[in-house]
């Protein structure tokens, strides 16, 4: 069980993994130094190290980090339900306590449409650009929404700037980020998908990572080419592995795309 201090939170390493929590793709505002790492969310920054047997987080920012790593769902329950399923094995023994991260939820949303057919490095850099124009925090809705398309393409966000600027303006003009914290599962991914830039992908991805819906299984390019089976397509695909892993099925695709994707590319 983690402990909080005035400006640190002490983790069992059995309890947080953060090489795979944070390599796995779910978040891009990190870098690595040496054996630090430092993670960014909205306004707020933390350090990550490994000190011994314990995970040790360093920050002002206590009570936001300890959301933002979700530390109080227990993921040792979920991976006792997928330990069933065979195909899980090397995964859930390779990647350790990977948690599913719960970020701002605005935040999200701009930075998976920016990873729309992208690349980590320059997603990084993008995001890294548009936080640095606003004091290295996250913009607001209305900030963005004020933003001209010539400055969003100045950034790097190509084709993508007239999306954000106008997703940016629908979350500041209405009660849509409300909305979704509040909405079934459902519902919600229909409400995402009203954005503009946000496909089934990206809504999946947001439900996930910001919303806590667990039962979503995000299916991006290497999903389909690995798990598809004949001329399944994206969409039967996506039923078939959420119906197969039901309500932890977003944690079976980010412990099946780091340990394949991510940990056994790099050999």
């Amino acid at each position: 069980m983690y402990k909080t201090e005035i400006d640190k939170i002490i983790v069992p390493k059995d309890e947080l993994d953060v090489k795979a929590t944070l390599e796995c793709g779910q978040l891009f505002r990190f870098e690595k130094t040496d054996d630090v790492y430092t993670v960014k969310s909205g306004g707020h920054v933390c350090k990550v190290c490994t000190v011994g047997d314990e995970i040790v987080i360093l920050t002002s920012s206590v009570d936001f980090f300890v959301n933002f790593f979700n530390l109080d769902r227990d993921i040792e329950r979920m991976r006792r339900e997928l330990a069933r399923f065979s195909e899980l094995a090397a995964p859930l023994e390779s990647c350790g306590a990977l948690r599913i991260l719960h970020q701002p939820l605005f935040e999200t949303i701009i930075s998976f449409i920016i990873s729309a057919n992208n690349n980590i490095p320059r997603i990084k850099a993008i995001i890294n650009r548009l936080c640095a124009s606003n004091g290295d925090v996250f913009p607001l809705p209305d900030q963005i929404a004020e933003m001209s398309v010539r400055q969003l393409d100045a950034i790097g966000c190509g084709y993508r700037s007239q999306y954000i600027r106008n997703s940016a303006r629908i979350c500041a003009d209405t009660d849509i980020l409300d909305k979704l914290q509040t909405s079934p599962t459902a519902d919600a991914q229909k409400l995402l998908m009203s954005l503009p830039g946000v496909g089934q992908k990206i809504a999946d991805c947001v439900s996930l990572f910001a919303l806590g819906r667990f039962e979503v299984f995000p299916v991006d390019t290497w999903i389909l080419k690995t798990l598809r089976v004949g001329k399944e397509t994206e969409s039967r695909l996506r039923t078939r592995l959420m119906e197969t892993y039901g309500t932890n099925a977003g944690y079976a695709q980010q412990l099946i795309y780091y340990y394949n994707a991510i940990l056994k590319a790099k050999g």
